[in-house]
């Protein structure tokens, strides 16, 4: 879940003086929202951090003051949706981690979505729920980020029918909720009306792509029920068996969304809410795009009417997403004008002029933290860095200190060890994210010991980004006290799962480092603490376990006997990765894959069987005979399937099937061919013509109806 769409900083004054500027309004005429991307701000370090009061209050503050921001998009909203009413698959066992962590950052624990609507409002800005109108998780076998995919709203598992299907019925699209159900667009419209209501937003703003891989063409999807017979009714056309004029099914596709957002304004107007949604930058009638170079359309194919969105009853804002430019921001705003339309036209666009006084949508990151304004245009070839004097580091302006850390992160200023103990004892947050991202840019000689203290920094991100530092700095004595900080029962995903692993592929680039960071984190294996052992285990597929027979010993245990499923999974990849095929390794996958209590473990251990043999010389008779086993376990998830795994094992297994090359091919189309066995034959079908993994397996129409002929009993 985790792709930084990045732009360019917006027009406003720059600041050449120690004193704060309060802006009124931006400089340029144009209203500024900035969009967060929260969670992944909770997640990944190159964001400002956004996992506290303080820090939300001092990036709000910030924009305030600085950048003349007058709305939030939040997506964090969207997070506590999910985790109230999405399934979360624990066998997806990192993402489940992610998800745990979000949702204590988000409501269960800290409760970052009250203060940042609390802050947003006490500053006098408005805020909005965020939200993916097609991101509404996916059925396990789709792929993202390994097997089970992690979550999925429950109104499309209890509801499989709301999946958008393909023309054949055999493979669902994972994202969107088939809107063509008005029961569903009743249930969804229901729970995000009150969302926002009780979460005290301003508005709901959409955007409408998906973050998922399950698509192969833009037009695979869209033939559920009530749309074939929609369309039948009006063309006298099955769309599922012969030609039909696609235009005029997407526009059927486009007019369910447009009900649906009628539907949601009809429950938030009389609260007062609004409604934004993100279109395509150039083509208004359409979703954006996923990813900017080379995006694909990934909600699938609609056709909505912006004519029947400028009547003012479905939306109250259209954004035009990236893509935009001037002459298409004007083609909308004339659009609206000729209707006299009260529909709000904004554009996605954080830096350049744009017609008249359009509002502005930006995605800002680190320059939040510079202490500059808008024109230095921070971390850009035409960056323009006015000068500031060391002695602002005893300002009171923290703008001030922020922009001499700024410099010195840029190589412009150089600080004395004092100095720099003095910058990462800071009161401001950003000062201090700074100086230890500069410490670890340059490597100062006499910082150890003051960057060690901000292991203690009263924010996570202190803290990580000290342990960063540490590790840049080669200070292998602060090693002991990084890892027992990870293993601490208070400590934070974003420290153990983040920062820490980074900090190790720091310190193994020296031969004497990694000795001393493998050495603890054995130890750190028979820690009597689960979670312990499991984030040791976690950074050894990270930097990879040493080969000794003490450490083959653990790991044969934790897979055998650990308590934690996590660990137990973990211990394979590792004496896969660190030992391979060897006869004792091979005896403890089959022991696991037979007898484990969790079939989830049972299907991983098979999994490292397949792919570790599969690396074995093409004519070895070992690897031939795992072939067959293998094969023989992809069996299990046939017709009668009764393992709790049966919805995405098969998936994971399969696809190391293929990692045999020309062999697994062939074992696969004798499964295919079994058709007495449907279930199996149609999952041997889907691994080798219906491709799913982490990243696209795009297609041509042609391709797909090719080889729907070759299904074994679908044609």
């Amino acid at each position: 879940m985790n792709h930084r769409l990045r732009f360019a900083v917006t027009t406003a004054l720059l600041v050449h003086c120690s004193v704060a500027v309060f802006a009124a309004e931006p400089p340029d005429g144009n209203p500024r929202t900035v969009y967060f991307t929260v969670g992944d701000a909770q997640d990944l370090l190159e964001f400002a951090p956004l996992d506290s009061r303080n820090t939300i209050a001092t990036a709000f503050e910030t924009l305030k003051t600085q950048w003349a921001v007058e709305r939030i998009w939040w997506r964090g909203g969207q997070d506590e949706i999910w985790g109230e009413q999405f399934v979360i698959r624990p066998e997806n066992r990192h993402f489940a981690k992610v998800w745990d962590w979000w949702r204590d950052m988000q409501y269960r624990k800290v409760g970052t979505n009250r203060i940042a609507v609390d802050e947003a409002h006490k500053r006098g800005m408005k805020i909005s729920l965020t939200y993916g109108l097609f991101d509404s998780g996916s059925q396990a076998d789709a792929g993202y980020s390994g097997f089970p995919y992690a979550v999925e709203d429950k109104l499309r598992v209890e509801h499989p029918e709301w999946r958008p299907v393909n023309r054949w019925g055999t493979w669902q699209h994972g994202g969107p909720i088939e809107f063509a159900y008005p029961e569903a667009r009743e249930a969804m419209a229901t729970y995000l009306a009150k969302a926002v209501i009780d979460g005290g937003y301003d508005e709901i703003s959409f955007l409408t792509y998906a973050e998922n891989f399950s698509q192969r063409y833009e037009d695979e999807f869209g033939y559920a029920e009530p749309i074939v017979e929609e369309y039948r009714q009006k063309f006298g056309v099955d769309i599922r068996k012969d030609d039909f004029n696609r235009d005029e099914w997407r526009k059927i596709r486009g007019e369910h969304v447009t009900e649906f957002l009628r539907l949601l304004k009809q429950k938030l107007a009389p609260h007062g809410k609004e409604i934004a949604v993100c279109v395509h930058g150039r083509n208004f009638d359409r979703a954006m795009l996923w990813l900017i170079d080379g995006g694909v359309c990934t909600a699938g194919n609609f056709s909505w009417s912006i004519d029947d969105w400028l009547k003012g009853d479905v939306v109250d804002e259209i954004t035009l997403f990236y893509g935009n430019d001037n002459a298409t921001v004007q083609t909308m705003l004339d659009r609206a004008d000729a209707v006299k339309s009260s529909v709000r036209i904004s554009a996605y666009r954080s830096r350049g002029q744009l017609p008249g006084k359009t509002p502005r949508v930006m995605f800002l990151g680190r320059e939040i933290e510079s202490g500059y304004m808008a024109e230095a245009w921070i971390d850009y070839p035409d960056e323009q860095l006015s000068p500031e004097p060391l002695s602002s580091l005893g300002s009171d302006d923290m703008y001030a200190r922020r922009r001499v850390l700024t410099l010195a992160l840029k190589g412009k200023l150089s600080l004395t060890p004092a100095q720099w103990s003095h910058a990462l004892g800071d009161e401001d947050i950003y000062v201090r994210r700074s100086a230890l991202r500069a410490i670890a840019r340059h490597r100062p000689d006499g910082v150890i010991f003051a960057v060690r203290e901000r292991l203690n920094d009263p924010e996570i991100t202190g803290r990580c980004l000290a342990a960063l530092a540490l590790a840049e700095l080669g200070d292998v004595d602060s090693l002991p006290a990084i890892l027992a900080q990870a293993a601490e029962p208070d400590s934070t995903y974003l420290f153990q799962y983040r920062a820490v692993p980074d900090a190790l592929k720091k310190f193994i680039a020296d031969e004497t480092q990694a000795k001393i960071a493998k050495s603890l984190l054995v130890q750190q294996l028979t820690d009597e603490r689960e979670h312990a052992r499991e984030i040791a285990l976690y950074d050894f597929t990270i930097i990879g376990a040493p080969a000794t027979p003490e450490v083959e010993q653990r790991l044969t245990e934790i897979v055998l006997h650990d308590t934690s499923e996590y660990a137990r999974e973990l211990g394979l990849v590792n004496l896969r990765s660190s030992f391979g095929a060897t006869a004792t390794v091979t005896k403890i996958m089959r022991q696991v894959m037979q007898s484990d209590a969790s079939h989830a473990v049972q299907v991983r251990a098979a999994t490292a069987f397949a792919f570790m043999h599969s690396r074995l010389p093409v004519d070895a008779p070992e690897r031939t005979a795992a072939l067959q086993e293998a094969i023989d376990y992809f069996k299990q998830y046939g017709d009668g399937c009764e393992r709790t795994d049966r919805d995405w094992g098969w998936r994971l297994l399969g696809n190391t099937l293929l990692e045999f090359g020309p062999a697994g091919d062939a074992a696969l189309r004798v499964v295919m061919a079994e058709t007495q066995d449907r279930q199996a034959s149609d999952r041997a079908w889907k691994i080798l013509y219906l491709k799913q993994g982490d990243r696209f397996f795009p297609i041509t129409p042609e391709e797909d109806a090719a080889a729907h002929e070759q299904h074994p009993w679908l044609r």
